[in-house]
């Protein structure tokens, strides 16, 4: 059995950024320890070209701009599934900068067996309705808010630390049994509310993302307001 699913989300024309990902793939990952599926939202020519040169893995086009939580559960839930014990997330904007990326990192997971949610660490405050969205997940097990901090050192507001969402790691069995990503998701929120969700279950986060060079793009395409908040700020 390989050891993980590598997920990636492509978007646009944008033949730079997109031959800076592919290649790192191309040359970083190795085809019998992982798999690759990358979904391709509206690619041009010249991007389709470049993503087409990973002859081994498994690329679904769209005409459409489909948001990003719901191709990832159809990746997820249908024919392109996991069948590893680890799935990988990266965003198109994110990229493998480490000729020994793998191996530090499966290092890392093999020394660390309480291990299954890995990434670079961030963390926000909640919007306006973003608790009580919470509080209705399939996923909430009643903790209270994590507090976190805030410009006034001796003041915390509640909010949640979180993996950066253009790069992590999940192991196959928590995104089962999370029912990850959440079905309400479409496009913006979902990396703040994994974090969460593995909070609530009392799962530790592994705060760890050597070897990639994570969300360095401009922000493109589709936006909206994060999920469950109640207030028109884009993150």
């Amino acid at each position: 059995m390989k050891f993980a699913t590598i997920y990636g989300l492509c978007y646009g024309n944008e033949p730079t950024l997109h031959d800076r990902f592919i290649t790192s793939l191309e040359r970083f990952v190795p085809e019998d320890k992982a798999d690759i599926v990358l979904w391709c939202n509206q690619l041009g020519a010249h991007s389709r070209a470049i993503v087409e040169r990973l002859k081994s893995a498994h690329i679904i086009l769209s005409s459409k701009n489909v948001p990003k939580y719901r191709a990832m559960r159809e990746m997820f839930y249908k024919e392109h599934g996991p069948n590893t014990p680890w799935i990988v997330w990266f965003d198109d904007d994110s990229y493998i900068a480490n000729p020994n990326w793998w191996d530090i990192t499966t290092d890392y997971i093999s020394k660390h067996p309480d291990a299954c949610y890995i990434g670079q660490p961030w963390f926000v405050h909640h919007l306006p309705g973003q608790w009580d969205f919470i509080q209705a997940a399939t996923w909430f097990r009643g903790r209270s808010p994590e507090m976190c901090p805030t410009r006034n050192r001796a003041v915390k507001k509640p909010g949640i630390t979180f993996a950066q969402g253009a790069y992590w790691w999940l192991s196959t069995s928590v995104m089962k049994s999370l029912d990850w990503p959440d079905p309400r998701l479409n496009h913006n929120g979902g990396d703040t509310l994994l974090g969460e969700a593995i909070r609530q279950q009392g799962l530790p986060f592994h705060k760890f993302h050597t070897g990639v060079q994570i969300n360095k793009y401009k922000r493109r395409g589709y936006t909206e307001k994060p999920a469950g908040s109640t207030v028109d700020i884009r993150r």
